[in-house]
């Protein structure tokens, strides 16, 4: 039904977006947004079921994914609870209409990102994306650090004890000399990165209170 909408990241390795809803006019409204607003190169793809965005997420890499609230909220939050495994955080960014609040609320607290109201507007539509891929990137910059300390790590686990023979002992010395130096720029990184942390941690606190504000606000 939806394959023809999808866009291909190809070359220029786009942010790749998941769509998970069931509403064709919502995805055509998403569609029209990506492909008129030329600040916000994307590539997505479209599934209709919460299981059916399951499996792309555990077989693709996403950066952000997209649901119907009505899809977010189905098998106890499973498309939330699933984001939330992943190795690399992958905001949810539910749609809702103004008869939807309740569920999109409850959806919002349990901890999904940020919220586009439908009808969408095209403004609102592509700073809240913008902001969750965003959001999404300085994240995955702090895994990846993660990551990397932790293979430092082991290579230290694994760096050899006591070994005969004084050009060993050189050596040894050397390197233990380099992996100290090593460990003190790692110091310096690592006020840094915990900034970036607490910045990640705000930036979703505020996403979702504006979210839960915009829902008490009246519809024109």
């Amino acid at each position: 039904m939806y394959g023809n909408l999808s866009r291909s990241a190809g070359p220029t390795s786009y942010p790749r977006l998941l769509i998970a809803e069931n509403n064709f006019s919502t995805v055509k409204s998403l569609v029209r947004t990506f492909r008129d607003e030329r600040l916000l190169d994307v590539a997505f793809d479209v599934c209709t079921s919460p299981r059916g965005a399951v499996r792309r997420l555990l077989a693709d890499p996403y950066q952000l994914l997209i649901s119907g609230v009505h899809l977010a909220e189905m098998d106890d939050f499973l498309l939330l609870t699933r984001t939330q495994a992943l190795e690399t955080f992958v905001p949810l960014v539910i749609t809702a209409s103004a008869l939807e609040k309740e569920s999109a609320r409850q959806v919002l607290q349990q901890g999904a990102f940020d919220l586009i109201t439908t009808p969408l507007d095209h403004e609102q539509t592509v700073s809240t994306i913008s902001l969750a891929l965003w959001h999404n990137k300085l994240t995955t910059l702090i895994a990846s650090r993660d990551k990397a300390l932790e293979r430092y790590q082991r290579h230290i686990t694994k760096f050899p004890g006591n070994r005969r023979g004084e050009a060993f002992r050189t050596i040894q010395k050397s390197i233990e000399e380099s992996i100290a130096a090593h460990e003190r720029t790692i110091d310096r990184i690592e006020t840094n990165v915990n900034c970036f942390a607490d910045l990640a941690k705000n930036v979703e606190s505020q996403a979702r209170e504006r979210a839960l504000e915009r829902l008490d606000v009246p519809s024109k």
